[in-house]
């Protein structure tokens, strides 16, 4: 350890930031759980209620910090920390008989807020870490702008019920599954409910699964909103709310392990909504509302099922087909459309997927193993020599924009699918609107029109572009007319509609006042798919009608124009 401390005194910055009264500015040679456990006054409470962390800086824990107060660890303020080269960086060393130790434990009054930090979970001798935060009785955990790199299980997992879980901005690598369980390696974990989870413009690379609960209880309100998800092992979701917002996110590479006939149970779908079945009694309690996600495969991983699994591994499924009788059951219950087959053309890939199909043919091949598990990671932020001493291997190499135009508007906002912290101008853009686009789907959940149908699997995605019905032909005798899309929107939104008989069709505009201010298509029309673009520049902000007539066909929907 003599070395390490020699390490971190020579790279430590000079500590000149101003620090107020309620500020403790740790000190880097001194194990972090120590100093703050220390940090107590006669009373026993904390002496401070903030502790700051310097740029560059190496902090170690030497075991658990038991917390039954509100802990804020806090680094400086650097913009989005993927593109801060020299952010602070915590690890935890290990136990005496070199087994791993979690970082964080929340007991009762305790909550955690961390900002602008770095936590690996790669201890020195190359066992990872469980657990970053374990939440046992506290009631709130915010995760703000951090990466939680290397972890074996779980970024925090929570037993007792929480008031709030807030996780935004935050990039997660190397869940790492160096074994051939992939049933862990997650962000969170959550046995006990907690009244409102928010989930929000992350970026996830490599986990084993993406978001558990356990049990037989419902959330509050859960809202999965703008992250990127990039190679995951198997079944993301259990979905356990009474109101549940999953929309504008990416899953690259989802359930990447495929499936089996003999295998076709929990760990075959996407999520498993059947789950909903424990609460058939209860259906007017739930509200959910899945739409506008891009769920996408790279052709090598399907191509790897077809020629060197020999057909038995098939890609898994979005969901289970029972859950058809829960929508048809409770109105609020929807799931919209979701995007499917679209590459978004990454600017540079993490380039990985060779070394994940060699774990999977491993996975289904038991006698063909080899000695060590294939190690599919991406290079870990921190690594360490066989001294114990660290190497920061930041900023990543791979670039997670994009340059996929249909992509980039494809959102229930008109802002780019994903983790917008990709994209700043979109950034600024969502969170000066915020509030409207999450009424929007929250209003989405009862008023959305563009659908799953139960029974109908091919409504489910939209492919292989943008376009709702691209690769559907239209059906003689049959009309349909989309929800436009961005909606909300600025300036220009795009209508598609099918004609099932040739005949006159019209479309038309109207403001909530019913007066008509615009008329899109007039005309004669035969059987086929149609788009019109709307261009609104001339309109003031609000919401609009626009309805489509042919024959004795009418259908009329709702848009919202935000300028």
């Amino acid at each position: 350890m003599s070395k390490l401390v020699l390490l971190i005194l020579g790279i430590s910055l000079l500590l000149v930031s101003a620090v107020s009264a309620q500020d403790l500015q740790l000190d880097p040679l001194q194990p972090v759980n120590a100093q703050i456990t220390a940090d107590t006054l006669a009373n026993g409470t904390q002496a401070h209620t903030r502790y700051l962390v310097a740029s560059n800086t190496y902090y170690a824990f030497d075991g658990a910090l038991d917390v039954d107060f509100d802990l804020v660890i806090e680094g400086p303020d650097n913009g989005w920390i993927l593109n801060d080269a020299t952010p602070p960086i915590f690890f935890q060393t290990p136990a005496s008989d070199g087994s791993a130790r979690d970082m964080i434990n929340l007991n009762q009054g305790g909550s955690a807020t961390l900002k602008n930090i770095l936590l690996t979970g790669l201890h020195p001798n190359d066992v990872n870490i469980s657990s970053f935060v374990r939440n046992f009785a506290g009631y709130k955990m915010v995760f703000d702008n951090c990466v939680f790199t290397d972890h074996r299980d779980h970024v925090t997992r929570s037993t007792g019920a929480t008031d709030e879980i807030t996780i935004t901005n935050c990039v997660f690598i190397n869940a790492d599954r160096r074994a051939y369980s992939p049933f862990g390696g997650m962000p969170y974990r959550l046995d006990a409910a907690c009244a409102a989870l928010t989930f929000e413009n992350n970026t996830v690379v490599n986990s084993g699964r993406l978001h558990g609960n356990g049990g037989n209880f419902f959330t509050s309100v859960q809202h999965e909103i703008h992250n990127s998800f990039l190679n995951q092992q198997v079944n993301a979701h259990e979905t356990h709310w009474f109101e549940g917002i999953q929309a504008n996110n990416i899953f690259y590479n989802w359930s990447f392990r495929g499936r089996k006939d003999d295998t076709n149970g929990y760990e075959a779908h996407f999520t498993p909504w059947d789950y909903f079945a424990d609460v058939e009694f209860k259906l007017d309690s739930i509200a959910l509302y899945h739409g506008r996600n891009l769920m996408y495969l790279e052709p090598t991983i399907t191509d790897f099922f077809t020629n060197s699994l020999a057909d038995s591994v098939m890609p898994c499924f979005l969901w289970s087909s029972e859950i058809d009788s829960t929508i048809e059951a409770d109105n609020n219950f929807t799931i919209g459309k979701n995007y499917g087959y679209v590459d978004p053309g990454f600017t540079s890939h993490p380039g990985n997927t060779q070394a994940m199909m060699d774990w999977v043919f491993a996975n289904w091949n038991p006698d063909l193993r080899p000695t060590d598990t294939p190690d599919w990671r991406v290079t870990p932020p921190v690594t360490w020599s066989s001294t114990g001493q660290p190497t920061l291997n930041w900023p990543p190499a791979w670039d997670l924009s994009y340059s996929n135009a249909a992509l980039l508007t494809a959102g229930t906002d008109g802002l780019p699918l994903g983790d917008l912290n990709w994209f700043p101008s979109a950034k600024a853009t969502y969170m000066a609107n915020r509030a409207t686009y999450i009424a929007a789907l929250r209003d989405s959940m009862v008023n959305a029109t563009s659908l799953y149908i139960p029974g109908d699997t091919m409504s489910a995605l939209i492919t292989p572009s943008v376009g709702i019905y691209d690769n559907q032909p239209a059906v003689p005798g049959e009309f349909r007319m989309s929800q436009n899309y961005p909606n909300p929107f600025n300036p220009s939104t795009t209508i598609e509609y099918s004609i099932g008989k040739p005949g006159l069709v019209t479309i038309e505009l109207y403001n909530t006042l019913g007066q008509k201010v615009a008329t899109l298509v007039n005309g004669n029309k035969s059987i086929g798919n149609y788009e019109v673009t709307l261009d609104a520049s001339s309109l003031t902000s609000g919401i609009y009608f626009y309805t489509i007539t042919a024959g004795e066909f009418s259908q009329t929907k709702k848009m919202l124009l935000l300028k």
